[in-house]
């Protein structure tokens, strides 16, 4: 019987688009957004794109929300 096996790694990384610390309560939500824009980019064949999202919780987090970028990667070990 042959089997096939493969593995792959997808690497996401947020950051705020005002160079401050991510807020704990935004985690979630940013884990949530990079899966969804993820899943997408995959199903239309993309391995790398960027991320972005505006997430408001809270008034501290101002009318508009706090600007959150990022970029995703998804590599296949040899």
């Amino acid at each position: 019987m042959k089997d096939l096996e493969r593995k792959k790694t997808i690497t996401y990384r947020w950051w705020r688009d005002d160079k401050q610390d991510i807020k704990d309560e935004h985690i979630a939500a940013l884990e949530e957004s990079a899966n969804e824009r993820i899943q997408k980019m995959m199903a239309d064949g993309y391995t790398s794109g960027i991320l972005s999202d505006q997430i408001r919780m809270s008034d501290d987090d101002g009318e508009e929300g706090i600007k959150y970028s990022g970029w995703f990667e998804i590599t296949i070990p040899e």
